[in-house]
């Protein structure tokens, strides 16, 4: 039996929902339900947090938006709880449809489309211009994410990882990464997790669909690692940081040439590259005149190195400045090439 206010809300519809019944046989084209949107490889998969909007045709007062809620359920009129996690529009579409046309309306039409997108976020964090979660919104690939975040930084380094958890096999984690192709680089199926390393060259030469360009899943995390660091400082034209770039070979004499050659006081035949690593102190002395005219070899810096010409006018007392160069170091701005 309806309850009173049920019936009130039919006895306003039947009139017209009988005129307009030829119409709708006739014209099922019109009311046919919204295209279903597109998820992560598949339709899309209703989540918690998702709001979506329902549209009855002709009955307007059982048409509203309504969020889905933490358990995956959505309350609509007449009807009241309706289970919708893991389910695609359609589905909902059908479910509905069954419910309504069971007990209160003849032939409904009915429409469900995701208004508002918020049950499948990814992380992007490290050198992109806008880091923050980001909600898919159908399929993404890596390159479409990316752009979403800003686009890289001028510190962008040479791989991306995609972290992703929820493994719940050695076989899914497989499975899954098959279907990423050969981007993945690393993965650990002790933790549960995979990990994903990719190219930013191979990313940005890839075709849109290629391997290289991977498509994002819910929740994974992606950083974009940041290019290794080398800093010149003391008697040269412009001190600063510079980036190592594309897996290229920073040297010292590479590195003078970025900082735009000895200051006019400068002592060259002095100089230091200081380099710590795993939290020891290491200071390398460099001649270099000598490795300007061959006698010595050039030596390769690392990220965070610290090359320091001294200044012949005054005495440089190096060993009580190591400390101070390297804790501003960081903050040394860094000159584009």
């Amino acid at each position: 039996m309806l309850n009173p206010h049920p019936c009130t809300i039919l006895s306003r519809i039947v009139l017209s929902r009988i005129v307009l019944c030829a119409l709708l046989i006739g014209l099922p084209a019109l009311f046919a339900a919204a295209p279903n949107e597109v998820g992560v490889r598949g339709p899309y998969r209703v989540g918690p947090g998702d709001v979506l909007d329902i549209v009855v045709f002709e009955v307007e007062e059982l048409s509203r938006p309504t969020v889905v809620t933490p358990e995956g359920i959505i309350s609509v009129p007449l009807i009241g709880e309706l289970p919708v996690q893991g389910q695609t529009t359609l589905e909902i579409e059908a479910g509905l449809k069954q419910r309504y046309g069971t007990r209160y309306l003849r032939d409904p039409q009915i429409s469900v489309s995701v208004k508002d997108f918020r049950s499948q976020p990814v992380s992007v964090v490290g050198a992109v211009k806008e880091p923050g979660v980001y909600q898919l919104q159908g399929e993404r690939r890596l390159l479409e994410v990316l752009a979403m975040a800003g686009g890289f930084t001028e510190e962008a380094g040479e791989t991306i990882a995609i972290n992703r958890g929820g493994a719940a096999s050695e076989e899914a984690a497989v499975a899954r990464m098959d279907l990423l192709g050969s981007a993945v680089g690393r993965h650990d199926f002790s933790t549960g997790s995979d990990e994903l390393v990719v190219s930013v060259r191979e990313l940005l030469t890839s075709k849109a669909g290629g391997e290289a360009n991977p498509v994002v899943e819910p929740h994974d995390v992606i950083r974009v690692s940041k290019a290794g660091v080398v800093y010149v400082m003391g008697a040269v034209e412009k001190p600063g940081g510079f980036v190592i770039k594309d897996q290229e070979r920073m040297t010292v004499l590479r590195a003078i040439s970025l900082a735009s050659g000895f200051g006019e006081y400068s002592s060259p035949q002095k100089s230091r590259v200081i380099r710590q690593s795993a939290g020891n102190k290491q200071e390398i002395l460099i001649r270099i005149k000598d490795v300007i005219e061959g006698k010595e070899p050039d030596l390769d810096l690392e990220a965070n190195d610290i090359l320091y010409i001294p200044d012949s006018r005054a005495k440089s007392v190096l060993s009580r400045s190591v400390e101070a160069m390297i804790q501003v170091g960081t903050g040394v701005a860094i000159f584009r090439r």
